[in-house]
């Protein structure tokens, strides 16, 4: 545990009624407790989903340590504090997750602070940070596994269930499932 880190990350999932249709009654078919999530695509494209995230905390093995489940309009930044759990060296995350609050929390506590940084409009990336993030993208790139393998193999991609609860519970049981199946892929490659 002395050289534990943490790699946190959070990605959207549509709704089981995503589309806005009417009932006979004039109500709305989509889930009332999912929401929009508004992202920019890597072609720059904005990308509308309607649905919830799931936010998860991942070791340099692909354990996951903790999880958080939101409405899909719920940024990625209001869940890093408490996917932490303290005891991490260093916590890794995306640049949705760069700001100065974190950057203290991460101080006070010790953990080195190895956050993509990001660039701003007249403020573009210096070399040193392009260094920085390109040194620690390798070990973020855990998490966006993580995320492919709940995706492809364990149906994440698509909420199952209407409503919050269930969707969580059903997300957790997903996570219990991903750690159990990659203890044993870890035990049969120590035994080999």
């Amino acid at each position: 545990r002395s050289g534990e880190v943490s790699i946190v990350d959070a990605s959207v999932i549509e709704a089981k009624q995503s589309r806005p249709n009417k009932r006979k009654d004039g109500s709305s078919t989509q889930d009332p407790e999912a929401d929009w999530n508004v992202k920019n695509g890597s072609d720059g494209k904005r990308k509308s989903t309607y649905g919830f995230k799931a936010h998860i905390n991942v070791d340099e093995d692909g354990f996951i340590k903790a999880t958080d489940f939101s409405k899909g309009s719920s940024h990625d930044s209001n869940h890093f504090e408490e996917l932490l759990n303290g005891t991490e060296s260093a916590a890794y995350a995306d640049s949705a997750y760069q700001s100065e609050a974190h950057t203290e929390f991460l101080s006070q506590r010790g953990i080195e602070n190895r956050i993509t940084k990001r660039g701003y409009r007249n403020h573009p990336l210096s070399d040193e940070d392009k260094k920085f993030n390109q040194r620690h993208n390798g070990v973020r790139s855990t998490v966006e596994r993580v995320f492919g393998v709940l995706k492809q193999h364990y149906g994440m991609a698509k909420a199952r269930y209407i409503g919050l609860s269930r969707n969580r519970t059903r997300f957790e049981l997903m996570c219990v499932a991903h750690n159990i199946k990659r203890g044993l892929s870890l035990q049969q490659a120590s035994c080999v």
